[in-house]
């Protein structure tokens, strides 16, 4: 017996160190994404002690917090829709902070923090769902950069059986938004499943795609030009190279593309006006520059508009998020300009606003005319 009392007491000391099991609340069960129905959504998030919460999210008519209602449990929830669907981004504001939902594992990365999804499935949504068919890869690729003296990041994707591929293949560049950074595209953005469906279906050819950071420096640089943004020789001198060294691409000009979204989209403007030899493609979405920087471009720049290399773009196509885009006033007045030129270009509309749905659709749209 006294061997095993010393035993005894040693599981008994572990048992009473184990903590408690809290109670139970409503929240181990809580969904926080009800799908209703008719395609209503119920979002709902547990904060019993709060006192006021809101949902902001690009499902929303107008761009305004949503308030929530809560129940005797402390569980807050609204009903929003019918929606179409889609993927949808939203975020929670408990008491004034925003709160990441916890109940809900997917979500878009960004420069501010983290904002959650939903996808509401239906046949208008499997253009960007997850389906059964090859997939690419999706890589996470950390470079030296003497332009910022730091350590860069960008996200690439190549098309499934690429290992194999024996011809270079062409690149497209796909630049995120303000806020936003390298992940936005495969994570909101699902341009790697968006590309892996059009391949399944042949409607595109087999492309590499790059998104770098679009601000490795500090502040939001819109202004016309290339030589005060340290985005453009990074780009030109260093991520390029990387990319062409690194991978089994073409180098020649005939197989790059630019592509860029909102701030990522002035900086799409800027490789068509100033470096239009770089590249055969260039489609800038839900962009323009503001009427200081469009008198700056012309008084400054009337040389670069005057640019014949710019008509040698094999697709200049701008898009647009219609009216309620709030770039989308600007984006007029610089195909104002660009008519007042002689630039010629293509234009595309999915009215959306100012959101990823609007630039889902805008990839899904534009890639099957690249590399012809």
């Amino acid at each position: 017996m006294k061997y095993f009392l010393p035993l005894l007491l040693a599981c008994s000391s572990v048992a009473f160190a184990q903590p408690t099991r809290p109670n139970p609340t409503p929240n181990d069960t809580l969904k926080s994404i009800r799908v209703s129905a008719n395609n209503h959504i119920v979002l709902s998030i547990y904060a019993p002690k709060a006192s006021e919460v809101t949902v902001m999210g690009d499902f929303l008519s107008e761009y305004k917090p949503l308030a929530l209602a809560k129940t005797n449990a402390g569980v807050w929830s609204v009903a929003v829709g019918p929606l179409k669907p889609d993927v949808y981004t939203y975020d929670f504001t408990v008491d004034g902070v925003k709160t990441f939902d916890p109940k809900n594992p997917h979500y878009k990365e960004g420069e501010n923090g983290l904002s959650n999804l939903f996808e509401l499935p239906g046949k208008e949504s499997e253009y960007c769902a997850v389906k059964n068919v090859p997939h690419g890869t999706v890589e996470k690729v950390w470079f030296p950069s003497a332009v910022t003296k730091n350590t860069g990041r960008m996200h690439v994707y190549t098309p499934p059986g690429y290992e194999t591929m024996k011809d270079k293949l062409p690149v497209l560049y796909l630049q995120h938004g303000g806020g936003d950074n390298d992940a936005a595209w495969t994570t909101a953005g699902k341009a790697n499943l968006i590309l892996d469906n059009l391949l399944a279906e042949g409607k595109i050819k087999p492309m590499v795609v790059v998104m770098p950071m679009g601000h490795p420096a500090p502040g939001f640089h819109m202004e016309p030009g290339t030589d005060t943004d340290p985005y453009y020789k990074q780009l030109l001198t260093e991520i390029i190279p990387y990319i062409e060294s690194h991978y089994n691409v073409s180098a020649k000009r005939e197989n790059r593309a630019f592509a860029g979204l909102s701030m990522g989209g002035i900086q799409a403007l800027n490789i068509a006006l100033f470096h239009p030899e770089k590249f055969a493609y260039v489609l800038p979405l839900s962009t323009g520059y503001f009427p200081t920087q469009l008198k700056t471009l012309e008084e400054k720049y009337s040389t670069q508009l005057k640019n014949p290399e710019i008509n040698k773009l094999k697709l200049f196509w701008i898009a647009m998020g219609g009216e309620k885009d709030i770039a989308y006033t600007n984006g007029q007045n610089v195909l104002k300009l660009f008519d007042k030129y002689g630039i010629k270009y293509k234009t595309n509309d999915y009215p959306a606003g100012h959101t990823f749905i609007t630039w889902r659709h805008n990839l899904y749209e534009f890639a099957p005319l690249l590399f012809q």
